[in-house]
C-alpha cells in the first residue's frame, strides 16, 4: 500500500480509524457510566452494549447510535474542544471588553480637555475685552475731562456724555442695547440670528420647517459657546469652568438627536413621493 500525502492509504483504513474512533467512544462511556448508563446515553439496550464492548463488533445499530452521539459532543475529547472553546471565547470578550473601555475613557478624556480648552480661551477673550474696554474708558474719560474743562471756559456744555461700561460683555442678551456691537464684537453677527431665531421659532413644533430652524439655532447656540465663550440666557452671570458644561451638554445632545429625526423625516418624505409617484406633497 502507498500512502498519500495526507497519511491515509485508502477508502478502508478511513474505515477502521472511524472505527477506532468509535470504539474509543465507546470503551469511554462504559468506563464513566458503566454498561446501562452507556446504554441509557446511546438509547440501546445494555445487552447490546455489553457484547460491543467486549468482542470489538459494532453492529448497524450501535455504530449509528455511536455516531450520533459523536455528533452530539459526547466523550472527553468532545468536552475539552468545548471548554477550550469556551475558554477562547471568554478572553475575546473580554479582550473586546477592554477595548471599548479604553476607547470610551479615552473619547470622555478627548471631551473634557476640549471643554477645558474652551472654557480657558472663553476666559482669555473675556479678559482681552475687559482690558480693551478699560482702555477704551480711560481715553474716554480723559477726552470727557478736556471737554468738560473747556465747556467750563468757555461757558458752554460738554459735547461729550459719559457712557456706562457693560459689567458682563461676555454674557448674552435677548434685550438689545445701543453698544452691542460694539461690546460683542465678532459674535456679534450670530448675536443677531440668534435674537431673530428666538422670537420667530416656537419653542414645541414638529416636521422638518421646525426641526430645521431648531437645528439652526442650536448651531448658533454652540458656536456662540465653544467658539466664542458667551454665557447664554437664563444665566445672569457669566459662567466660568466646568460651570459652563451644563449649558453645552445638553445642546450637542439636542442637536444630535435634532439632526438625526431631519434625517428620518426626510427618508420617509422621499419614500412617500417614490410610493405615490411623486403625488405626495408636504
Amino acid at each position: 500500500m502507498k500512502t498519500t500525502e495526507h497519511g491515509i492509504e485508502s477508502s478502508g483504513d478511513v474505515e477502521y480509524l472511524h472505527h477506532l474512533r468509535l470504539m474509543a467512544l465507546l470503551q469511554e462511556l462504559v468506563r464513566v457510566k458503566g454498561y446501562k448508563g452507556a446504554a441509557r446515553v446511546l438509547e440501546i439496550d445494555p445487552q447490546t452494549v455489553t457484547a460491543s464492548a467486549k468482542t470489538g463488533q459494532l453492529s448497524r445499530r450501535v455504530r449509528q447510535a455511536l455516531e450520533r452521539a459523536l455528533q452530539e459532543g459526547a466523550g472527553s475529547a468532545a468536552e475539552r474542544q468545548r471548554q477550550r472553546n469556551e475558554a477562547l471565547e471568554a478572553r475575546v470578550d473580554g479582550l473586546e471588553g477592554g477595548h471599548a473601555a479604553l476607547a470610551k475613557g479615552q473619547d470622555e478624556l478627548g471631551k473634557e480637555l476640549r471643554r477645558r480648552l474652551v472654557a480657558v480661551e472663553g476666559g482669555i477673550e473675556a479678559l482681552r475685552r475687559d482690558a480693551a474696554q478699560g482702555t477704551g474708558a480711560g481715553a474716554r474719560a480723559e477726552g470727557s475731562g478736556e471737554a468738560q474743562a473747556g465747556a467750563r471756559r468757555t461757558g458752554g456744555p460738554s459735547p461729550l456724555r459719559s457712557r456706562r461700561r457693560r459689567e458682563y460683555p461676555d454674557l448674552v442678551t435677548l434685550e438689545p442695547a445701543g453698544d452691542d456691537e460694539e461690546v460683542f464684537g465678532d459674535a456679534w453677527p450670530l448675536i443677531v440670528e440668534w435674537r431673530e431665531l428666538k422670537n420667530v421659532h416656537p419653542h414645541r413644533g414638529k416636521g422638518l420647517s421646525w426641526l430645521a430652524g431648531q437645528e439652526r439655532l442650536l448651531e448658533v447656540e454652540m458656536a456662540l459657546l465653544e467658539t466664542h465663550g458667551m454665557t447664554l440666557p437664563p444665566e445672569k452671570r457669566p459662567l466660568r469652568g466646568f460651570d459652563r458644561d451644563g449649558q453645552t451638554t445638553w445642546r450637542r445632545k439636542a442637536l444630535f438627536n435634532t439632526r438625526r429625526e431631519r434625517a428620518r423625516q426626510e427618508r420617509l418624505r422621499q419614500a412617500r413621493r417614490v410610493l405615490t409617484l411623486g403625488l405626495w406633497w408636504d
